[in-house]
């Protein structure tokens, strides 16, 4: 019923019966501009709109993973920090080997190493010495021993 009577707005005054007769109706041309329009740019929408979702989703996983990692690097370097620290021989090569490997670790992201490797220097040169800690640092790195009353 509604629509019957908008249909029967939009048609010019001074057309014949005979359109009427065969049914025949007349859709005004910017309801028909605004359908298309509408048909084409509701799938470009709805894949724009897919594509930004999962951009930020990508954007968030990599952004847990980088702290996932750290998280890791950390704890790694907690443990082998207190290995070194606690003076037994095995805990001291322990914690040696999993600095080692832990700065030549893809795990290690690169704003951390500066950090750990100087966080290993203070610890690990005076409990295994300069020439062992040359070993897990960088070959640009200089050691420098200090005595035991200043670190």
């Amino acid at each position: 019923m509604l629509l019957r009577s908008i249909i029967d707005r939009s048609r010019p005054r001074n057309w014949e019966d005979g359109y009427e007769r065969r049914g025949v109706s007349v859709i005004p041309t910017w309801i028909s501009i605004v359908g298309v329009v509408m048909t084409v740019l509701s799938p470009l929408l709805a894949l724009g709109g897919v594509s930004l979702g999962a951009y930020l989703t990508r954007k968030s996983d990599r952004e847990l993973d980088t702290w996932r990692h750290r998280e890791e690097t950390m704890r790694m370097v907690r443990w082998a920090v207190e290995q070194i620290l606690e003076g037994e021989d095995a805990g001291t090569d322990a914690g040696v080997v999993t600095l080692r490997s832990l700065m030549r670790s893809e795990l290690l992201q690169p704003e951390d190493y500066d950090l750990v490797a100087a966080l290993t220097a203070a610890v690990a040169i005076d409990r295994i010495g300069a020439s062992a800690y040359a070993d897990i640092a960088d070959t640009d790195i200089e050691v420098v021993e200090g005595d035991s009353d200043h670190g």
